[in-house]
């Protein structure tokens, strides 16, 4: 029997859609079994408690910064494990990953082309879980006693003693896609994701792997009309599916225009937190007010032709 590729993966709850097409794009391209697991999930089922630092500067920037260090012990501490983050989509066999040689390191990571005045990515992560003994608990103490700087601990995953920045540039592709060489795109933007903004001009690629998931049932239209309901995507893919566009810059002006005054992405109204921050909180009101005066502007016209 072919051993499971355990594939954990850095997300929150309003970003589901967005797993659920990474999932569809992994198993599209692989005869292998894999089990693609949401971390804040496993986290809560083991009943594994991070604790946030007091210091607010040393607290995550995401929900799930700490949870990666948990995976080693999710997966009790045997075998390999690969980490990715949910704004993610996948165009090779993943196997590729999980076959990599450790070669001694604890932790594989993907290097970054010269000249691309990035730092090196810790999105895609190859875990050597044997020798990856990580309590997130504790690494979350020794970080808020002064042992590493936010900085060294998430930047640059300080906690691993061995880490090997091997993998090719195509297994994390930052907003860069090209056909027959790309493993992985990364749409790092969060303003013009795709399943937020039309604006993406990588947009049409990650629909594609949506309209193909709907049509094989992987994902029900009924999961993405939820998703629009709670206000956690455009509302302009319901349209997109229903007339199969897969291009999104094709949408008409009419569609993409109940976007800008329906819908404010989840990451724009709250914070880390889960607190609106104050520049957020006027964006917020902002879209609102606008989208008022429009419904009014609408109404007066039809009053007066």
């Amino acid at each position: 029997m072919l051993e499971t590729i355990k594939v954990y993966v850095g997300t929150q709850v309003e970003q589901m859609l967005a797993v659920k097409v990474l999932e569809y794009s992994i198993q599209k391209h692989t005869q292998h079994p894999v089990e693609v697991i949401p971390l804040f999930t496993a986290v809560e089922a083991a009943g594994i408690e991070i604790p946030m630092p007091q210091d607010p500067l040393l607290r995550p920037r995401t929900p799930f910064s700490f949870q990666r260090f948990a995976i080693p012990q999710l997966n009790g501490y045997q075998g390999r494990a690969i980490y990715l983050d949910s704004d993610m989509q996948v165009f090779r066999d993943i196997q590729e990953l999980w076959t990599w040689a450790f070669d001694g390191a604890d932790l594989l990571s993907v290097y970054e082309p010269p000249g691309s005045g990035r730092p090196p990515q810790f999105s895609v992560m190859v875990l050597n879980c044997e020798q990856l003994r990580w309590n997130a608990p504790d690494l979350v103490r020794q970080l808020e006693v002064g042992r590493w700087t936010y900085q060294q601990f998430i930047l640059k995953m300080a906690p691993a003693d061995k880490i090997a920045a091997v993998l090719p540039t195509e297994w994390n592709d930052l907003e860069r896609f090209t056909a027959g060489k790309t493993a992985l795109v990364h749409y790092t933007d969060m303003n013009t994701q795709p399943w937020l903004s039309v604006q993406n001009p990588l947009g049409k690629v990650w629909c594609q792997d949506l309209l193909e998931a709907i049509e094989t049932g992987d994902i029900s239209k009924h999961d993405l009309e939820a998703e629009i309901e709670k206000g956690n995507v455009r509302p302009s893919l319901l349209y997109q599916v229903e007339h199969q566009i897969i291009d999104p810059q094709q949408l008409p002006v009419k569609v993409v225009q109940q976007d800008r005054l329906n819908f404010v992405p989840p990451h724009v109204r709250r914070g880390v937190d889960g607190k609106r921050k104050k520049g957020d909180r006027r964006l917020f009101f902002l879209a609102r007010i606008v989208r008022n005066l429009y419904a009014r502007t609408r109404g007066l016209l039809n009053r007066y032709p």
